[in-house]
């Protein structure tokens, strides 16, 4: 009796073990770090400079995206189209002995915001070619996908996330005095936008499909997105809220990532992330140390990027993959 009691004792504690084994969701983390110089905001034969460089356990890479002024002219009452080129590189490092790496990718090309297609890029002007490494063969290829950035007239999707952001804000103000919301919104279109992978065995390429909206009612990026990597699927969303950064700190502002998984653990996509909380999806700070002068619009001349990014329960392609976006479109996250 006491041995099967025992038995009955281990089996049951084994298999509570392999119950929370199988829901504690692996963790990835990814830093990224961008330097920003923008002299077109008070002088528009300047062009603005983004350096970036993304790390985590599968590599580095660095970004130089270079571009023209602003998209509007004359007074503001037209656009005009806006050029980014993009250079780069990108290694790889050793699963087994991180400290050696060996160069993997190079990017070229750039993209252009066409003004009159109201704020169509096509992604498959950035050029990703991999040199060969050890037996990975040497091939070419790109960013694939297109973007519509900041229209001036926001597709239907994005409209309608702006307009179920307003309804959470109001159902939150309820019982207090009447507020009104500023239904203004930026927004980023992606349609079927991928990221090429790192170039490591098995690394995959993530798509992304959907809206990032920024929300002038809570400044804040308001996302819906899915997104795809090799075989698996994933829909993502939440905020990305920009706010003064904390009494004391050394840098002024911050962006605090809240991009999950819906459902079970995936906590309220329109609520500040929990700090102590842990979530599927793509959570962290990107800290922004601001300099040099500011337009009235609180923008900076030179903004030092830092930021940590974890993933939970998503792959490291999917994490690395947002914070390259965050890159490429540096102009569209932290510029006018």
């Amino acid at each position: 009796m006491m041995r099967n009691a025992l038995y009955l004792f281990a089996s049951l504690s084994l298999a509570a073990l392999g119950s929370t084994a199988q829901a504690q969701s692996t963790s990835e983390t990814v830093t990224l770090a961008i330097d920003i110089n923008q002299p077109s905001l008070f002088s528009a034969d300047q062009k603005d400079r983004f350096k970036s460089t993304i790390d985590d356990r599968s590599g580095t890479t660095t970004f130089d995206v270079l571009c023209s002024a602003g998209a509007s002219a004359w007074l503001g009452l037209s656009r005009i189209d806006q050029a980014c080129s993009v250079s780069g590189a990108g290694v790889i490092k050793n699963p087994n002995n991180p400290s050696q790496t060996l160069p993997r990718i190079s990017y070229s090309g750039g993209y252009t915001v066409v003004a009159k297609q109201d704020g169509y890029t096509d992604a498959t002007t950035i050029l990703a070619n991999y040199l060969r490494a050890g037996s990975a063969p040497a091939q070419n290829s790109s960013f694939k996908g297109n973007l519509i950035l900041k229209p001036e007239h926001q597709a239907e999707s994005a409209r309608a996330l702006g307009a179920e952001l307003i309804k959470n804000l109001q159902q939150t103000a309820a019982g207090t005095t009447a507020v009104t919301y500023n239904t203004q919104i930026d927004s980023i279109r992606f349609e079927n936008f991928t990221v090429p992978d790192v170039g490591q065995r098995d690394s995959a390429p993530c798509t992304w499909t959907g809206d990032a909206i920024f929300a002038y009612a809570n400044n804040a990026w308001q996302m819906k997105l899915d997104v795809k990597c090799g075989d698996k699927a994933f829909k993502v969303e939440g905020n990305m809220p920009l706010v003064d950064a904390a009494a004391g700190s050394d840098w002024q502002q911050e962006y605090d990532v809240n991009l999950v998984l819906p459902g079970a653990g995936g906590g309220d996509p329109f609520a500040a992330a929990d700090p102590f909380a842990t979530v599927d999806g793509i959570t962290g700070v990107i800290k922004l140390k601001n300099s040099g002068r500011a337009t009235d619009a609180g923008v900076y001349e030179h903004v030092q990027v830092d930021g940590k990014l974890t993933g939970t329960g998503v792959p490291l392609e999917m994490v690395r993959g947002y914070a390259e976006i965050m890159a490429v479109l540096a102009r569209t996250y932290f510029g006018a």
